[in-house]
């Protein structure tokens, strides 16, 4: 019994340093008690899920409070080597060399966590032994669902996913991430029951060398940095071979992941990117007299609008800054894991400058940032943001608010239609402003919004009977969102009279949305070229952030454009007048008091939501009449909307 004498001390000075410490910190120094968190109101089922094998770091506490005082928060033991406990876990430590620790434990599992009802003495020794997984019987308690608390949403979506799956050793900490991963298994075939093993096998080593890196020390859990990996290192054989050194690459990014304070998001171009901070600065050797720069799209210029756009916006570059930058257009860039071999050929033909135009290509760009540390990337998407590469957008809602204006103004009936593609939140923003902008000129506007497919062939024609829809409806006014596609009904965006788009006729627009891609492109390079775009943030000390540019009217890249002959002058000097509001700071197109569809209040009055707020919109305004998909019921392998979509679960 000498060996497990010897080791429950070992064991013990482990548990008794783990308290200390936990004590020093002000943190209650024993492992929790599931009845001393849990109130029985809050349990809306009990599910035997039987026997099975949980990860032992999984196990958080004990199910009552009877022994919990005898163990540290890790479960190594505490109590003092003469008492009988001691004597039962060196006699349980001695079976465990010999024989190994065969008979099941008790737990019961909640959020994902679980609690000892029988068997906390094995749990300890097992710890202490540095085990992976031990044999348990579950029961499963399921809490009440409650949509405002972000973990219970979290578990609801693991549920589904341990029904198809049976995994319990991954955790996330964002919704969205289970529904994600559960694309990813059956990307790879790791549903199947002879590969499931593979799955475990790769995240245990994925976890082992996190770890070994000082994974502890980022506050996200390894699922999330493994669901990461995945996306910017997708799976591959021999992926072991290379682990270690993508990860190294990659860990900045999870970092800015983990840290709310290492992340900037620049509303306008500020003065410190309009001009060098010294006088002088500009002859300095990261300035560049000339820059080569390549635009990856999608798509060309004759199958999206979107691409037109950008496309417009490199002309313009080439037009304004002259010999001093050379650029190159790389049309259909696959929107998956070639994207890369696109970015990295570009990469080794020695561009300065490289623009990914479509959101979709961001982990594409992350990867080729981290392979290509010369090469500035920037990506066209506005919710994410990397500290290797940086990203830009546009506040469109805020034209859209303006093209509300007109519409709730123009409208007879007051019935407004919006036709409308991506639920995504950029899209649910620009109809909530658009809304909100109608009833700024008329409290009884209504706007009913319809969702259509723009990536089927028969588009156009499910446009035109929804616009025939919205017609019967009683509507005069529709709005079209910009498509990606040329050749659809949706090439129409902004507002026209409803009668005016049946078959046959050519509409005018009354207004739209308007983007200025060439003003983006302009302010970004000169800033590139003038050596302010990494300079400028290393001597303020946080060259560490990742940056996001998300500018607005005021920086002139997104506005409105109107029809002069079909809008009266009053109606013309309004949003005149309320453009100059909101591009001077005085208004914001989201100012309270602000109400959901049910009546509820979003927003204060005197106030107006916050950016990440509209960056993450995920509910309609009253006044907006209609529901927001989701993603199963739109396209199920469309990457936009499996990187952007509305969370919902599946």
């Amino acid at each position: 019994m000498e060996l497990g004498r010897t080791n429950y001390e070992k064991a013990r000075k482990l548990g008794i340093k783990t308290v200390n410490q936990y004590k020093s910190n002000g943190w209650n120094a024993h492992v929790p008690s599931l009845d001393a968190i849990l109130s029985r109101e809050s349990i809306v089922s009990e599910v035997n899920l039987g026997l099975t094998e949980i990860p032992i770091k999984k196990i958080k506490g004990t199910r009552t409070n009877a022994r919990r005082n005898a163990f540290a928060p890790d479960f190594m033991p505490i109590l003092g080597p003469s008492t009988e406990f001691a004597a039962k876990w060196v006699y349980l430590y001695e079976a465990h060399v010999e024989e190994g620790i065969r008979e099941p434990i008790k737990v019961y599992e909640y959020l994902n966590w679980y609690y000892v009802e029988e068997g906390n003495k094995r749990v300890s020794v097992l710890s202490y032994s540095e085990a992976i997984l031990i044999s348990a019987y579950v029961t499963r308690l399921i809490p009440r669902y409650d949509k405002e608390d972000k973990t219970i949403v979290i578990y609801y979506e693991f549920l589904e996913f341990y029904k198809n799956h049976q995994i319990n050793y991954l955790w996330f900490t964002e919704v969205g991430s289970f529904v994600k991963m559960h694309k990813i298994i059956e990307k790879y075939d790791w549903h199947q029951e002879e590969k499931k093993g593979d799955l475990r096998s790769i995240y245990y080593q994925f976890k082992t060398l996190y770890k070994k890196l000082g994974g502890d020390q980022i506050p996200i859990t390894t699922g999330d940095a493994f669901l990461q990996y995945l996306d910017v290192y997708p799976y591959r054989e021999g992926i072991v071979e290379v682990l270690e050194e993508n990860l190294k690459s990659l860990w900045a990014e999870l970092e800015i992941i983990g840290s709310s304070n290492k992340y900037e998001r620049e509303l306008s171009p500020s003065e410190l990117e309009k001009k060098p901070l010294f006088f002088g600065l500009t002859n300095l050797p990261f300035a560049m007299k000339e820059a080569k720069i390549a635009f990856l799209h999608a798509k060309s210029k004759d199958s999206s609008a979107w691409t037109y756009g950008h496309e417009i916006g490199r002309l313009h570059l080439e037009n304004v800054m002259g010999d001093s930058v050379t650029t190159t257009c790389i049309n259909n860039v696959p929107e998956d894991e070639q994207a890369y071999d696109y970015l990295k050929a570009a990469a080794e033909e020695d561009y300065d400058i490289i623009f990914t135009t479509s959101p979709t290509f961001i982990h594409e760009t992350l990867k080729a940032s981290l392979a290509y540390e010369q090469v500035k990337f920037l990506n066209c998407s506005e919710s994410l943001s990397y500290r290797h590469f940086r990203t830009y957008f546009g506040r469109i809602f805020e034209p859209n608010f303006l093209v509300g204006m007109i519409a709730g103004a123009m409208s007879k009936t007051n019935q407004l239609g919006y036709v409308v593609t991506y639920p995504i939140p950029e899209v649910i923003s620009s109809i909530n402003a658009y809304a909100l902008g109608a009833r700024f000129l008329n409290p009884f506007a209504e706007v009913f919004v319809k969702w259509v497919d723009d990536t089927t062939a028969s588009c156009e024609d499910a446009c035109y009977k929804i616009d025939e829809q919205l017609m019967d409806m009683g509507v005069d006014i529709i709005c079209h969102q910009e498509s990606t596609d040329l050749k659809t009904s949706l090439n129409h965006s902004g507002i026209y009279f409803a009668d005016e788009l049946r078959k046959g006729q050519k509409p005018i627009c009354l207004a739209s949305p308007h983007w200025h891609w060439g003003v983006f492109y302009e302010k970004i390079v000169r800033n590139i070229m003038s050596g302010n775009y990494n300079k400028i943030s290393g001597l303020l000390g946080n060259n560490e952030r990742a940056i996001s540019y998300w500018w607005g009217m005021d920086a002139g890249v997104v506005d409105i454009m109107y029809s002069e002959s079909k809008l009266p002058e009053p109606l013309i000097n309004s949003v005149t007048f309320m453009k100059k509001m909101i591009t001077d700071g005085v208004y914001h197109p989201f100012t309270g008091p602000l109400y959901n569809q049910k009546k509820e209040l979003m927003v204060e009055t005197g106030t107006h939501i916050s950016n990440e707020a509209i960056l993450d919109m995920n509910w309609f305004v009253d006044g907006v009449n209609g529901s927001i998909p989701s993603i199963n019921a739109k396209e199920q392998n469309h990457k936009l909307l499996e990187l952007f979509s509305v969370k919902k679960k599946y």
